[in-house]
């Protein structure tokens, strides 16, 4: 295991960003050419978590992505946490439906398998994928 110093939260932090950016990719991506549609990317949330406030890394703001149809808003995508137990980060999938948890099973080094608990079943995820973001919009 590598040594945990301000370099590392930092890179740690730097791909969080890039996860986030590649799942707000991935549902742009899957809903382009939908003429309904419209994603809006003017919030962000603050990350300051506590291994950042340890190793005195500065605070983060992170996009969030919102996906409107009509201008009615459809789904909110807000990054809740890198530093969350049993996976690689979290994303909250906000919709009048109910609340998706979006999470990164796979550890650091090796390539995302994003997965989602749906607000009817939390013991069982799915693949975070186009057929499911077609679905949940």
């Amino acid at each position: 295991m590598s040594e945990i110093n301000k370099q590392h939260i930092k890179n740690r932090v730097e791909d969080w960003e890039q996860r986030i950016e590649s799942v707000f990719s991935l549902v742009k991506n899957s809903l382009s050419g939908n003429s309904e549609i419209e994603f809006v990317e003017n919030k962000t949330l603050q990350m300051n978590e506590e291994l950042m406030q340890k190793f005195g890394v500065s605070p983060v703001s992170l996009p969030v992505l919102e996906v409107k149809r009509k201008g009615v808003l459809v789904a909110s995508f807000k990054p809740i946490g890198l530093w969350v137990i049993g996976a690689n980060g979290r994303i909250d999938i906000l919709t009048k439906e109910g609340s998706y948890i979006l999470v990164d099973l796979e550890g650091k080094d090796k390539p995302s398998d994003w997965r989602v608990y749906t607000p009817k079943n939390r013991k069982k995820s799915i693949p975070f994928d186009r057929e499911f973001v077609l679905g949940l919009i």
